[in-house]
């Protein structure tokens, strides 16, 4: 089932590349499912570590579509870690926060990695880019990102601390936000 998530997510994400690079999209829900198999085997949750974006980011893919490919629990995980992109960013982001402080912990497993992911990625672009790196995204204010890594952060800290994917992204958040 993981060669299969790899390959759908792979078609699904096909000509997409990270904000601001060159690098294929794919590289992305990979170190994703890569990190969230350091915290558990399971390999349904693994699957949707792999397809966290599908829902959210690529045409055509729907909670059905994943449910019909995959399975209910699996399409249930990706949509729980879904943001709703008629929102705005402010708006998703605060949800996101909320939603991590409640939902189940298979989800907030796929979270840490996805911003673990998010993370490694600053901390090796920064430093290159400088202040100008935070100009790909949405919102471009560095004080504000660093609002919601560190939100996302406080709301994982009671299932993660001391696990070590989450206590390299307390690191990372504080080396690049302080």
């Amino acid at each position: 089932m993981l060669k299969k998530a790899l390959d759908f997510a792979a078609r699904a994400h096909a000509g997409q590349v990270r904000k601001g690079t060159k690098k294929p999209y794919i590289v992305h829900p990979i170190e994703v499912g890569e990190i969230v198999q350091t915290m558990t085997e399971d390999e349904e949750v693994i699957c949707a570590a792999l397809l966290h974006d599908t829902i959210e980011d690529c045409k055509g893919v729907t909670w059905e579509v994943l449910r019909d490919q995959f399975t209910k629990r699996i399409a249930d995980l990706v949509a729980s870690e879904s943001e709703d992109k008629t929102k705005g960013w402010m708006e998703r982001k605060q949800a996101t926060i909320r939603h991590m402080a409640e939902c189940e912990k298979e989800v907030k497993m796929i979270a840490l990695a996805d911003k673990l992911s998010n993370m490694r990625d600053i901390d090796r672009d920064y430093p290159v880019a400088g202040e100008e790196l935070w100009n790909r995204f949405r919102m471009k204010e560095k004080e504000v990102i660093g609002w919601y890594y560190k939100g996302v952060r406080d709301a994982l800290r009671g299932d993660f601390q001391g696990v070590a994917a989450y206590e390299e992204y307390c690191r990372l958040i504080d080396k690049n936000f302080g």
